[in-house]
């Protein structure tokens, strides 16, 4: 496996961020790389930030920056996305200086079948900095939203360009909902979305938050690299919102699948036993229904 990160190669000349966008205590809210690096403990991610008031992807414009060699762990951050975008090309509400919008490049060099496992390395550090800093009960759903009860509060999308037998450069983008109030969601997304500041009651300082994350993405990280997956896999089913042996429907590449859920393998697929007692492997999907309480 490859050598955990090295200090050394910290990156403290993060871009001028670009002005606060107008509006009433836009200034007093914003999530700056100022504000994040006032608390980030990380010894490599977020310390070179691409910060914006408005844009319309973090995902795109890291992909783009990827591409131009930014070093790994630059990380793009912004108030607002007008075209924010989850798995499967769905739109992410990004209500502006509300959520934790943020994309972070990486380039891991491990093989592309475990590309999966970044994503879902963002999800546990996500769903543990919720626990630890929100003091939520947060639960990940295969593969990688992040949810509380049923509702979810944060998902992940990690992309690559190009086709090669190693991940050469890959980006994470995550979004959190920190402090929108039920009235920042479209009405379409009402009844199934949450935030930190709906659960609680109280706003969230934004930048704890992600700082946690991404401490805690960086440290699973270098894990990873270093050790393999063994671990990561542990702590994902640890946070998993299906238990283990419990009803699972899954629609996959030959359509709805029921059975058992029985855990994920070692590249992040859904290994579910039918009730014939077959086992198959999901490397992709979408959760239909779980028999949950």
């Amino acid at each position: 496996m490859n050598q955990p990160l090295d200090p050394s190669r910290r990156h403290t000349d993060a871009p001028a961020p670009i002005p606060d966008a107008p509006g009433t205590g836009a200034a007093t809210d914003a999530l700056t790389p100022a504000a994040l690096q006032r608390h980030l403990r990380a010894a490599v991610f977020g310390h070179r930030i691409f910060y914006y008031p408005t844009i319309d992807s973090t995902n795109d414009r890291a992909l783009e920056l990827a591409a131009a060699e930014e070093p790994e762990g630059s990380l793009v951050l912004a108030e607002e996305q007008t075209a924010g975008r989850g798995r499967r090309e769905r739109s992410w509400s990004s209500a502006p200086y509300a959520g934790i919008y943020a994309s972070l490049i990486l380039r891991p060099a491990i093989a592309a079948p475990r590309a999966p496992l970044l994503t879902f390395m963002a999800a546990v550090a996500v769903a543990d900095a919720l626990n630890e800093v929100a003091g939520l009960r947060a639960r990940i759903k295969w593969p990688n939203d992040v949810l509380i009860g049923r509702r979810k509060i944060a998902g992940v999308l990690g992309e690559m360009r190009g086709s090669h037998p190693e991940v050469r450069e890959m980006v994470v983008g995550i979004g959190i909902n920190v402090n929108q109030t039920e009235t920042d969601f479209p009405a379409t997304l009402a009844s199934i979305a949450t935030s930190v500041r709906i659960e609680r009651g109280v706003p969230q300082d934004r930048a704890v938050l992600l700082a946690s994350v991404l401490e805690g993405f960086e440290r699973r990280y270098a894990r990873l690299l270093r050790d393999g997956p063994a671990t990561l896999l542990r702590e994902w089913e640890a946070l998993s919102s299906m238990p283990v042996g419990g009803a699972i429907a899954v629609g996959g590449p030959a359509g709805r699948l029921d059975g058992e859920f029985t855990g994920i393998d070692e590249d992040g697929s859904l290994v579910v036993r039918t009730h014939e007692g077959a086992l198959h492997r999901l490397p992709f999907g979408e959760i239909l229904d779980t028999l949950l309480p």
